[in-house]
């Protein structure tokens, strides 16, 4: 991949991405959406996995310190544990967004089932915990993403050679350390805002199936998904959307929960529900301009994230 370095800068890649959302929202959606379901399906508890992936943010943010990159099979090679002199609890609370009481709580259960683990003053994090974010739908879905965002770029004329699924998937690898600190740090600032905004990540993996659905379902008119240009056809409303129990089993959180969590999506003008009981995205008044917000700032920070990576795997 030969890039033109004149042309390929953040800005750039945040206009290819705000004016060609249509053919990456799939895309970028299934990402998000499959990657919440993992989350949750680790400890039926989103936060919990978030904050090992804090704790273990650590082990990278040491090889980033350290100027040295691993690649993907020698970091999951050996029966790898992370030493930490103690957990911060109020910088994870900060960072996480987390209550204080709630991440003692959550660490406290997290050693219970085994991938922390108290040996005198020391903590540490145990292997499980790594063969737990083993990251391999992921990778798939961030590379499928990336080569539609290279694709995009070719077209524009940033890059001479836009890259096939598996050789982005095999730069990545090659550059593990690095790329998989830039990723957690992009889910950390996204899950935050989205959290500020709807109340708690159950909620957002429950509106993320609604949303992958709605940007496959011919009864909308999606302009960018820029939702301040968002449009809904209602021709055949009566006829589209996907249930509470499809949610359920696509996201693994109960059916009562995600009930739940749908009355306060539709309490909050999020989604609609028709006749046949199935949910569709149906943003209206305070919900568009406050999901106009986020999805901007998140455009941008995905930008941002799409930059270092295609700087750090560059070939000349």
């Amino acid at each position: 991949m030969i890039y033109n370095n004149s042309k390929l800068n953040e800005l750039e890649i945040h206009k290819i991405l705000s004016q060609n959302f249509d053919e990456l929202a799939p895309i970028y959606f299934k990402f998000l959406s499959e990657w919440m379901n993992s989350s949750y399906e680790k400890f039926q508890d989103i936060e919990k996995y978030m904050i090992i992936l804090y704790l273990i943010n650590k082990d990278f943010e040491f090889y980033i310190n350290n100027k040295i990159v691993e690649n993907y099979d020698t970091f999951f090679l050996y029966d790898k544990s992370l030493e930490l002199d103690q957990i911060n609890i109020i910088e994870i609370s900060k960072n996480l967004n987390i209550p204080k009481e709630s991440v003692r709580r959550k660490i406290i259960n997290l050693e219970k089932f085994g991938v922390l683990q108290k040996i005198g003053k020391k903590i540490y994090i145990d292997r499980s915990a790594y063969k737990l974010m083993q990251p391999k739908k992921t990778l798939q879905n961030i590379s499928s993403l990336f080569a539609k965002i290279l694709e995009l770029c070719k077209k524009d004329e940033l890059i001479v050679h836009s890259m096939k699924v598996d050789e982005i998937s095999y730069n990545i690898k090659q550059n593990f350390t690095y790329c998989w600190y830039c990723f957690y740090n992009f889910i950390f600032a996204l899950t935050n805002r989205w959290k500020n905004q709807v109340g708690d990540l159950e909620i957002f993996s429950v509106s993320m199936v609604i949303m992958l659905h709605s940007t496959v379902s011919s009864s909308y008119v999606v302009n960018g998904l820029n939702f301040s240009k968002w449009k809904k056809n209602k021709s055949n409303m009566e006829t589209i959307g996907v249930n509470a129990m499809s949610i359920s089993d696509i996201t693994s959180i109960p059916r009562p929960t995600v009930v739940r969590k749908l009355n306060y999506l539709k309490k909050n003008k999020y989604i609609a529900v028709n006749k046949k009981k199935l949910y569709n995205l149906n943003l209206e008044d305070k919900a568009l301009k406050e999901t106009t917000k986020i999805q901007e700032k998140n455009i941008f920070s995905l930008s941002c994230f799409v930059y270092k990576i295609l700087k750090q795997v560059k070939i000349n």
